[in-house]
């Protein structure tokens, strides 16, 4: 009870912050309806905060994994109702699709309900762009306190030890000060690429947590800004890559670490999908004077990054369709790494199926021969397979579950199962890449009660990594 309090006031504090630095973007617009209502929500959430702090100070509790899990699913839950007004009072969204907006920027989803971006206040354009940054934020928090401690889906473990509270204290720290440094190197990059001060704002906010929510209508191309798209496209592979691949950079330690082995698979990913949707893109422009050859590179580059991060951001309308439907669902499917703000099933996991069923054949042709549990330097077990195959699963069932649902609705088949998976793999704006015919699929703005609040449950289980979801209340996983 005590910890979920002290939790539940850590979330409304820092959303306060937020809304206090939308305030001040309303201000700043003379807007007073904006100033009003995040002030106010802010101003309440303060209060909350505080009373709990001091009712409680001095008083601790033990964080048990029981405790983690259950406070981990609450938070996440509570997080999108708490960002949910400033949508529904400051546009035209129902409720429905007010909280859809809201757990898609939550959960760094990027799929938008807003019809018309042009018409929205500029306070509710910031307001989702820091639901994104703190949403990757508490994406990263989530696996490094409380899914990697306890292996959860097969996540690489994390042992703590010793002195827990201080152990977690370390952790949350390290990682908030390396993803705020990341942020504030991609903003001054977008601001010497010529792009305005508040749209690089936000475009670093949501490429670093791969959120994929634009802060205007159009694409990344519009701009007109080159050396805009190559920095987008470079940190989106930063936020898609694994956190603890990027300490290791930093202290030299490279070879150390299965997530070396990742990052170096994420990169080779972009770059052979990049060049694919390089050469498409010439394909389809016919001529080099029509898109030369540096301008088709880019724009694949950023493609690729964009859907091996799972953010979502099109370098040139509909660029993604170039490619079959097929191949992008499965690279998004697979996702970034581990320990990341990508979504899908990880490239980790990925990996350690196709070691595992490489050795299972080779036992079956060599029933004798001596095989070792490895990939790399990184020796897994039995009990972690099973957790990752359990994954794998869960995941396939959640989507098969959300499609055959949102096809109840009304939605086409295809369309279903492609709605279906973006939401899971937190890769939202793929739905609306222009697969289909204009008007064929319903667009997010026209989903009804039954099929946003489907997505929503979706997008949130793939943020707990669904495993995450079914631990938090299963007491024979407390009970090992």
């Amino acid at each position: 009870m005590l910890v979920g309090l002290r939790a539940l006031a850590a979330v409304c504090f820092t959303m306060a912050l937020a809304m206090i630095m939308c305030a001040a973007i309303g201000l700043g617009q003379g807007d007073g309806a904006s100033v009003s209502l995040f002030a106010g929500q802010a101003g309440v959430l303060v209060f909350f905060a505080t009373a709990v702090r001091l009712a409680f100070a001095g008083r601790r509790a033990p964080l048990t994994r029981t405790i983690s899990f259950r406070v981990l699913i609450l938070a996440w839950v509570l997080a999108p109702v708490l960002a949910t007004p400033p949508f529904l009072l400051l546009t035209d969204l129902p409720l429905h699709l007010a909280f859809f907006e809201a757990t898609s920027a939550i959960t760094t989803t990027g799929a938008t309900a807003i019809e018309n971006l042009a018409s929205v206040p500029l306070s509710i354009i910031g307001w989702r762009a820091w639901l994104q940054w703190l949403g990757g934020l508490a994406t990263l928090m989530s696996i490094i306190v409380v899914l990697a401690p306890a292996g959860a889906g097969g996540t690489p473990l994390l042992r703590l030890g010793g002195d827990t509270q201080q152990i977690l204290e370390n952790r949350v720290r390290g990682v908030f000060g390396a993803y705020l440094a990341v942020t504030l190197a991609c903003f001054a990059l977008l601001l010497a690429s010529n792009i305005g001060a508040f749209d690089a704002f936000a475009l670093s906010l949501t490429t670093v947590s791969t959120g994929g929510m634009m802060p205007r209508p159009g694409t990344l191309s519009d701009y007109n800004a080159p050396l805009a798209e190559w920095t987008i496209g470079l940190f989106m592979l930063i936020g898609a890559s694994s956190l603890m691949w990027h300490r290791l950079v930093a202290t030299g330690r490279l070879g150390r670490s299965i997530t070396l082995l990742e990052s170096v698979a994420l990169i080779g990913l972009a770059g052979a999908l990049g060049v694919a949707y390089a050469v498409a893109f010439a394909l389809a422009a016919g001529s080099g004077t029509v898109l030369g050859p540096i301008t088709a590179l880019r724009e694949g580059f950023v493609t690729a990054a964009s859907l091996v991060s799972t953010t979502g951001f099109e370098a040139r309308n509909a660029g993604a369709s170039v490619l079959p439907l097929s191949l992008v669902l499965v690279v998004i499917l697979i996702g970034g790494g581990m320990f990341s703000t990508a979504g899908g099933v990880k490239l980790y996991r990925v990996a350690l199926m196709a070691r595992h069923s490489l050795k299972e054949l080779e036992h079956i042709i060599y029933p004798n021969a001596v095989h070792t549990d490895h990939l790399g330097r990184f020796a897994y077990d039995t009990d972690g397979m099973r957790a990752i195959w359990t994954a794998l699963v869960l995941f396939f069932v959640v989507w098969a579950g959300c499609g055959v649902l949102l096809a109840l609705t009304g939605l086409p088949p295809e369309a279903a199962l492609v709605a279906a998976l973006s939401a899971l793999a937190n890769a939202g704006p793929v739905y609306t890449f222009g697969w289909s015919p204009p008007h064929a699929w319903p667009g997010y703005f026209e989903f009804g009660p039954l099929a946003s609040g489907a997505l929503s449950l979706t997008m949130l289980a793939g943020r707990l990594e669904i495993i995450g979801l079914v631990a938090g209340f299963s007491v024979l996983f407390f009970r090992r």
